[in-house]
């Protein structure tokens, strides 16, 4: 039986560098962008966010539960794909690198 990469392993090649970086950029920026929409939306209601618990605390002490998922992931969808092409773009444009 024949290994998987027996002889058909090419290592990564410098065209594939932006795409990574595109991603990883779009992905801090997902988590930066959440952090931001869940925490203004805790105080637009009235509460504290807990960033140890990750949880919303309102006045009342109940845990306030945000209505925002469906609206968030298509926003994280668009803006995480939008940010990748164009890191991937730039990197590819100052650093001269062909597709």
């Amino acid at each position: 039986m024949r290994p998987y990469f027996s002889g058909n392993y090419k290592p990564m090649n410098r065209t594939s560098i932006p795409t990574l970086i595109g991603v990883f950029t779009s992905l801090l920026v997902i988590w930066a962008l959440h952090t931001f929409i869940i925490v203004d939306d805790c105080l637009d209601h009235g509460g504290s966010f807990q960033y140890d618990s990750g949880k919303c605390l309102l006045e009342n002490a109940q845990f306030y539960e945000s209505n925002l998922a469906n609206i968030a992931i298509f926003l994280y969808f668009i803006i995480g794909f939008i940010v990748s092409l164009l890191v991937s773009f730039f990197i590819r444009k100052v650093f001269k690198i062909k597709q």
